[in-house]
């Protein structure tokens, strides 16, 4: 369910990172796809998510917990910590993205990695979407229904979310911002108009989703 391309580079990230086998654990798992992708480069994997409904991986132990909680206890003690965290997609349907971030730091061992990803709300794309919907990129009317999509998380937020919890952005990407043959004429409009718009405009303006790296301090 992720957009495309993006399980694609979240795994060129992680072999760059660990090109040997490390202990990984995949948070809001959803199907498994991406658990699957890990454990075939041969990386100890745990999949964890917040509903078991979807799951279709039965070879792979899927462990429940609730992502707007302090989750970190449940799963880990200090002798079993991860190499990294994989956060694909969910920072933005959670209440509290500050204890989201903690709680990944307190998964990881020093030095350990977080790879997270999330809708670019401040996309070009994104703004002229909100100047005439009144709504983000990715949080239209029935995007935000629960547990879908309910915390924009802005560029400021995020540095501050990961700061607070020990984090260290070491490196920050975007997707590309691009329309399928089905899009339709206001899509394809709001992307020219970006296009056109993006060089005068400030901020974090990249594409449609955002993709960062992150080491524990």
């Amino acid at each position: 369910m992720a957009r495309t391309g993006l399980h694609d580079r979240v795994i060129e990230l992680v072999k760059e990172h660990f090109p040997e086998k490390a202990r990984i654990a995949d948070l809001a798992a959803g199907q498994g796809a991406f658990s699957v992708r890990l454990r075939d480069l041969g990386h100890d994997i745990t999949a964890i998510d917040g509903f078991s409904d979807g799951w279709k991986v039965p070879d792979i132990e899927l462990k429940i917990q609730n992502f707007d909680s302090e989750f970190a206890g449940e799963i880990v003690a200090d002798h079993n910590k991860f190499d990294a965290v994989v956060a694909i997609e969910i920072i933005e349907h959670l209440e509290n993205p500050f204890r989201f971030a903690r709680e990944c730091a307190k998964l990881l061992k020093p030095g350990g990695v977080l790879f997270l990803t999330s809708p670019n709300v401040e996309s070009v794309y994104s703004r002229i979407i909100f100047f005439y919907t009144g709504r983000l990129n990715s949080f239209g009317a029935y995007e935000t229904v629960r547990p879908a999509h309910i915390t924009p998380i802005f560029k400021w937020k995020l540095d501050m979310l990961l700061d607070e919890a020990g984090l260290e952005t070491v490196r920050e990407e975007f997707d590309e911002e691009i329309f399928g043959p089905d899009a339709n004429f206001k899509v394809r409009l709001s992307l020219t108009l970006a296009k056109l718009i993006a060089p005068f405009v400030k901020g974090s303006k990249g594409g449609n989703g955002r993709i960062v790296v992150a080491k524990l301090k």
